[in-house]
């Protein structure tokens, strides 16, 4: 009797922690990073709905060498939905519902999986589906891409370059949690290059620069010349004369937003070695240090000739988004 209240204890136990989080029971997703299984009956996919998702999913995506979309769009009809797609990472379900008055989109976490996401579009008619892609399609292709490099940032908190984050936060007083695999390779009073080296000699660097606060607006031009000023000084080529440099002939993609409560300035374009003929994409965020009157410079860039550079580039996108001040009065991690 005394074994048999045990076990039910224990179980009861184990059960009550289920209830509490039950995406413990989930098995992990499945699919490669930037894959979306898109759940659509074929009529819609070979018209306008299918039309807007492609347009939405399978757009370009900026600023890289080569042309490559933002996902690797993955369309099924709903009698192949079935349990290997379930626990995909990203599934976009696509339901015409004469019952529904008004077109939405619903979003959900973990479902089938973890950490996974779907977005549910529910319509009563095609024109109606298609309204709603038009009306809401960019924050569909924004909370993927947000849910993607969530992935990306938890993986890298489990297994952090403590060293490195420690020495940013001492050079330049902010947090980015840095992942293994990168080195420390240039440290001088204001500017840190970090890289990691991958298969075939793929490479990925982080620059992190600061100067003081200039009294003129942080243009793109302006930040370019500066990226350029410390990439000549600290980035050579292998040939003579040769030095990392801004791309002059691509036009950049440039918005503003807030990380962790900082206001960024997000800038994609192509670098190239000067007199020399390597090249790759980066993106960078700057941002005013008001506390200490400078501007902080997260540069990510990337080197894979051989290899498509979109999950390169938002690998490194993933680092950058960890940017943070460190909280008052908590210690730095020794």
């Amino acid at each position: 009797m005394k074994k048999l209240f045990i076990f039910l204890s224990i179980a009861i136990f184990i059960f009550a922690s289920c209830d509490n989080d039950p995406s413990k029971l989930l098995p992990n997703v499945s699919g490669k990073a930037g894959e979306v299984v898109l759940v659509i009956e074929p009529n819609q996919w070979s018209s306008e709905p299918g039309e807007q998702f492609r347009k939405k999913l399978s757009q370009q995506h900026p600023a890289l060498p080569q042309k490559e979309p933002v996902f690797d769009l993955i369309h099924i009809p709903y009698n192949a939905f079935t349990n290997i797609f379930k626990i995909h990472r990203n599934i976009i379900i696509a339901k015409i519902d004469k019952d529904v008055h008004e077109p939405k989109m619903v979003v959900q976490q973990n479902v089938w999986a973890k950490p996974q996401i779907i977005i549910t579009v529910l319509a009563p008619n095609d024109s109606s589906l298609t309204a709603v892609l038009k009306e809401k399609g960019d924050f569909m292709v924004e909370r993927i891409l947000r849910k993607e490099i969530e992935r990306y940032a938890k993986n890298y908190k489990k297994y952090e370059e403590i060293e490195i984050a420690n020495a940013l936060e001492r050079k330049f007083g902010i947090r980015l949690t840095m992942p293994k695999g990168y080195t420390l390779d240039v440290d001088t009073t204001d500017f840190v290059w970090i890289e990691s080296r991958g298969r075939s000699d793929a490479v990925q660097g982080l620059l992190v620069y600061s100067y003081d606060k200039p009294e003129v607006e942080l243009t793109t031009d302006f930040i370019f010349a500066k990226r350029n000023q410390f990439t000549k000084r600290f980035v050579p080529g292998a040939a003579k004369n040769s030095y990392m440099a801004v791309e002059s002939q691509m036009i950049p993609f440039r918005r503003e937003m807030k990380i962790n409560d900082i206001n960024v300035i997000e800038l994609r374009s192509l670098w190239k070695i000067k007199n020399d003929f390597m090249g790759g994409p980066f993106v960078s965020f700057a941002f005013i240090d008001e506390e200490h009157n400078k501007v902080i410079n997260i540069d990510g860039f990337v080197y894979a000739p051989q290899f498509d550079k979109r999950d390169y580039l938002r690998q490194l996108e993933a680092i950058l988004s960890s940017v943070q001040y460190p909280k008052k009065n908590e210690p730095t991690n020794k």
